[in-house]
Order: C-alpha cells, then structure tokens, then sequence
C-alpha cells in the first residue's frame, strides 16, 4: 500500500487495521472513537503543542489516581460523559423517576438506620421530614426498597 499522506489517509488505514478486531462489539467501539477523534482532531485543526498539552493533562490526571482515588471517573462527570452513558443504560420508561449517576456520594460503612432515623443526629436547626413510598415502573409499591440517603 503506498504511503498514507493525507489526514483522511491515516483515518482510513487506522479503521482498516481495527476491521481485525475479533470482538464485535470492541471493533465498533474503537473504530467509531478512532472515527470521531480523528474527525475533532481535524475540525479544531489541533496542534502539536495542544495535542500534547492533552496528553500531559491526562497523563497528571492519571498520576493523581490511585485504590481509592479514581480521577477519571471525576473528569467523566465533569465532561457530562457519566451521566450520558447512564442515560443509555437505564432508558426512562414514562412515569417513572429518571436515572442518574451514583457519583463519589456514598460513604463505606454509613450506618443502616430505623424507619424515622434522623441522618442529622448532630445537626441543628428545622428537621425535614420525608415521606416515601418506592414505586416499581408499574406504579406497584416495592415492600422492602431501601432508600439511601
């Protein structure tokens, strides 16, 4: 094959190297990301000097992560990217409560309190009382959900 020399050359040589991708699903991924990178990368006209800029970011985001520290999942959120994949993933069906992300908001070990628990035991000022009754997408009451706060 001669020699890519265009942008749209390297695209096209790219995709054909993934058409070998033995996972179906792991083919499209990749050649529809190789695809819509390629394409930002021509429609801003990126340069060297930003490309790497890109790189270095991702790269010190990377070095912040560690077991307990996910940076990635942070940068996802901020991007709006969580939140669209979970939209994907749990498709709302009329009626019912729209999804959303779980986020870094649950913390390990919280304890598991009585109905009427106050989560604000130490906390001054107006309690607010909330009344809940957990619904399946039919509109039948579900017995025993959890609520987590």
């Amino acid at each position: 094959m001669a020699r890519a020399t265009t942008a749209d050359d390297i695209t096209a040589e790219v995709i054909r190297r993934l058409e070998a991708t033995p996972n179906p699903r792991l083919r499209e991924i990749t050649m529809s990301l190789v695809s819509h990178l390629h394409a930002f990368v021509k429609d801003v006209e990126l340069t060297e000097a930003e490309w790497f800029e890109g790189i270095r970011f991702l790269t010190d985001t990377g070095h912040m992560c560690d077991d307990k520290r996910q940076e990635f999942i942070l940068l996802s959120d901020t991007l709006g990217v969580s939140m669209v994949v979970d939209l994907i993933t749990h498709r709302r069906r009329d009626g019912a409560t729209e999804s959303t992300v779980f986020g870094p908001f649950h913390r390990d070990g919280a304890p598991e309190l009585p109905l009427g628990g106050n989560i604000a035991p130490r906390d001054a000022g107006m309690p607010t009382f909330v009344d809940v009754c957990v619904r399946d997408a039919d509109g039948h009451p579900i017995a025993v959900a959890l609520l987590d706060v």
